[in-house]
């Protein structure tokens, strides 16, 4: 059963000629953060906005939800049983108002202009187009602990739905940079909620494979927490778990629009050798060999990147984590 405290003062007072945009927090026991990321995501100098606030069943002893009924008719709020990240952003999909969908982590924060530069960006892009932007990582005390991060893109820059699916099979999206229209919800489907881990990168993929551009904005938007309680510092069973389910749809489609010259499998392999999916690996390998799309040098490559993945990189990823547990 889901309870809500709902107001309609958002919608009330938005101007009808611009978009609003739903800013989407689900949070599970956040009560060291929440605060924080609703504070930001109210600061937003675009005043189309609105707040949906889900609580995914925490087991805080309501400091959770104590938080969020603090803000009053400020936010809406909604209280479901635990059902994972991916069930929490669809209910907020589901009872958001806005044109945009914006996702914000309850321990992340968004800058003040992240909402408005996105929109200004995607007045003058296509209709079928999402944008995400720059990101910078902060700790748990919310101090800055890296540089601008370089996208290798203009700033307004907008791709196609190829060039965006190449883009992204080689880089990494912070899922709270991204700003979505509601339209591509309706299209492509919400969040797999079989997932735990990888279901936003299963989300943009979908989204950019159903024919969307990606526009590109420079502006720093999100402030990205590192700590150590987060699950992307842990959990890695249930991490190769969603990635071999994203195999079976990912493999099929983008062996389909492979060839040579922008050989999309490929690049998704070499993401997934990085990231030790071995039985990734080797479905991408067989699924090539029916087309001819890798080289024996791109195997031999692929090989080597496996061993890294599997040996060297976990040790790294180690060492950082417990270094931002330090600081």
């Amino acid at each position: 059963m889901v309870m809500q405290h709902d107001s309609n003062s958002c919608a009330q007072g938005c101007n009808m000629m611009r978009p609003l945009v739903s800013i989407v927090i689900p949070v599970y026991n956040g009560a060291a953060y929440l605060g924080e990321a609703i504070d930001s995501a109210l600061a937003q100098t675009c005043p189309d906005t609105e707040v949906v606030v889900v609580n995914d069943g925490s087991t805080d002893d309501g400091a959770t939800e104590k938080i969020a009924l603090s803000y009053g008719d400020r936010i809406r709020y909604f209280a479901k049983e635990n059902g994972g990240v991916s069930s929490a952003l669809n209910l907020g999909i589901e009872k958001m108002r806005g044109q945009y969908f914006s996702w914000l982590s309850h321990d992340d924060v968004y800058t003040a202009d992240k909402i408005q530069s996105q929109l200004e960006l995607l007045s003058d892009a296509p209709d079928k187009t999402v944008c995400f932007c720059t990101i910078r990582q902060i700790n748990a005390k919310s101090a800055l602990i890296s540089g601008k991060k370089k996208m290798e893109l203009a700033d307004g820059a907008i791709l196609t739905a190829r060039q965006a699916l190449s883009y992204a099979l080689r880089h990494t999206f912070n899922g709270c940079s991204m700003l979505v229209p509601k339209a591509a919800f309706d299209e492509c489907g919400g969040f797999d909620e079989e997932m735990r881990y990888c279901q936003d990168i299963f989300m943009w993929w979908k989204i950019l494979l159903s024919g969307y551009s990606l526009a590109y904005s420079d502006t720093v938007g999100v402030l990205s927490r590192v700590h150590n309680a987060q699950m992307t510092g842990r959990q890695m069973t249930v991490y190769h778990r969603d990635a071999l389910k994203i195999a079976q749809e990912a493999i099929p489609a983008f062996a389909a629009l492979s060839d040579r010259e922008t050989n999309l499998l490929y690049e998704y392999a070499v993401g997934e050798a990085i990231h030790a999916n071995r039985e990734n690996v080797a479905l991408c390998m067989k699924a090539a060999d029916e087309k001819k799309l890798f080289t024996p040098m791109q195997k031999l490559r692929l090989k080597r990147l496996l061993l890294y993945g599997v040996t060297l990189r976990p040790m790294l990823r180690s060492v950082y984590y417990r270094t931002v547990k330090r600081i």
